[in-house]
């Protein structure tokens, strides 16, 4: 299958700002079977690439003069061709897994989960059983919270979602890694994107998310909350982290006052299978 991206973020300052600095971590990292045709990504100002502490490639945009607008842009196009029922990737690990052990203010977990992980902490410790344990854990957060829009922002933590039992994928995403952190297993979050032109999934007008777990002998396994799957050749990877904030697809600062506001509409769309 192949699938196109158009992915354009925009914020809108109501007072100009004399510097703004933009970080992107939308460079894919495409898994076996996958194949970037094209890929592009458009900003204003100075341009740099870097790599951060969790692997990710970000491309920054550094706007000097005054304005009161930023338009980030990315246009590609990637395709799939396999018949693995899980994506696999051949990256050395830049971290060890214990380090996706860490504690994180999103992703953070107490007593207040354990209900949830009821009859899974035994089965965990084994590495032939984590699988399965996972795979279980991931059926019990899609069915703990309902996929709804407009009950959650970027700054809403694991317990809140929980407590709230609604929320999107960055919430999903967020109680799955609580919930392996809480048994021991490192996890981590994902951002990347998933086609939304199928009515079957629960995909929204901005990038994707689900999260990865640590399985012994197989290395990262992805695992999709939102939409109870594995993730499969039309997910694509663009960056990992503790949590939304390391993975947060545009991130900025600026110098000025006044508020600002971003908006994002993204699709991904299927053009041959």
């Amino acid at each position: 299958m192949r699938l196109s991206v158009h992915h354009a973020t925009r914020f809108t300052f109501d007072q100009p700002s004399g510097h703004s600095i933009h970080d992107v971590r939308l460079t894919p990292k495409p898994a076996s079977g996958q194949r970037i045709v094209s890929w592009r990504i458009d900003g204003p100002g100075k341009r740099s690439e870097w790599q951060d502490g969790h692997g990710n490639l970000v491309t920054t945009f550094s706007v000097a003069r005054q304005h009161d607008t930023v338009e980030i842009t990315v246009e590609g196009t990637y395709e799939y061709v396999g018949s693995d029922h899980w994506l696999r990737y051949a990256e050395t690990p830049t971290l060890p897994a214990p380090f996706w052990l860490r504690r994180s203010a999103l992703a953070d977990a107490d007593e207040r989960f354990d209900p949830l992980l009821a009859g899974l902490a035994e089965r965990a410790v084994e590495a032939a059983q984590r699988v399965a344990v996972l795979h279980e854990l991931m059926g019990r957060v899609h069915d703990r919270i309902e996929y709804r829009t407009g009950v959650s922002t970027v700054d809403t933590t694991a317990a809140e979602a929980l407590a709230r039992g609604a929320g999107v994928a960055q919430d999903h995403a967020h109680v799955f890694i609580a919930c392996c952190r809480r048994l021991a297993v490192p996890a981590r979050y994902v951002s990347g994107y998933l086609r939304n032109d199928d009515p079957e999934l629960h995909v929204g007008r901005t990038s994707h998310s689900w999260a990865e777990a640590w399985v012994p002998g197989l290395g990262w396994v992805g695992f999709d909350p939102t939409n109870n799957i594995s993730p499969r050749g039309d997910s694509l990877r663009v960056a990992v982290g503790l949590d939304y904030r390391d993975a947060a697809p545009v991130s900025g600062r600026r110098v000025g006052f006044g508020s600002a506001t971003m908006a994002v509409e993204a699709a991904v769309r299927l053009v041959e299978a």
